[in-house]
């Protein structure tokens, strides 16, 4: 073998081991309490409630995140045996007893362009961690009172390239992220409300 194609065999090896550091994992923030199933009280009878949602970005109305959101709220909540959620856009919704809607803003993390900008190097390369912040609330509505419960914030990391994690942290691909976070969040929600005897 000669120089010129152990240089590239050597190019080719570095960059592979490179790219595999390119794979972004995610792990939920730390400062915020833990929520599981568990901890929220199944219904006998789940309330039936039609579902609204709304997803923000910095506090506008984000139209293309209301999608995502409403799948995974519906999940969240159907499992959670509280709520029998009813789809808004569906034309045959049939009886409900009350509404329950989510909204969720996502507080953008600036730094993340601000850093991308400011260097020549690929984010996978340099390695970088992006924090993706959120603030939910939840209004239920039924029986004729209303329920409200706001500012339940979370967040999650998703480091990008050669940025090392402590073992304790628990990891997960980052397509996992954002559904592993709003489960917390309606949890924690829903264990609230519990709590207070407001949804008896």
């Amino acid at each position: 073998m000669n120089l010129g194609s152990r240089v590239i065999l050597t190019s080719l090896i570095v960059s592979s081991a490179l790219m595999g550091c390119a794979s972004p994992k995610s792990f939920l923030g730390a400062s915020f309490p833990t929520v599981t199933f568990e901890d929220v009280k199944k219904r006998d009878v789940p309330l039936r409630l039609k579902l609204i949602v709304e997803f923000q970005r910095n506090g506008a109305h984000f139209s293309k995140g209301d999608v995502p959101l409403r799948g995974y709220a519906t999940r969240i909540l159907w499992e959670s045996g509280v709520v029998s959620p009813v789809d808004a856009l569906s034309p045959d919704a049939g009886e409900k007893e009350g509404t329950v809607k989510v909204v969720l803003n996502n507080i953008a993390d600036s730094d993340t362009v601000a850093a991308g900008a400011r260097t020549v190097f690929p984010l996978w390369l340099v390695g970088k961690t992006i924090t993706d912040a959120y603030e939910m609330s939840m209004v239920i509505t039924t029986q004729g009172k209303t329920i409200r419960r706001s500012g339940i914030n979370h967040a999650f990391h998703t480091v990008i390239g050669n940025t090392e994690i402590p073992d304790h942290i628990r990891v997960f691909p980052s397509d996992q992220a954002f559904g592993r976070m709003l489960r917390q969040m309606i949890l924690k929600a829903l264990m609230d409300i519990q709590r207070s005897g407001e949804l008896s």
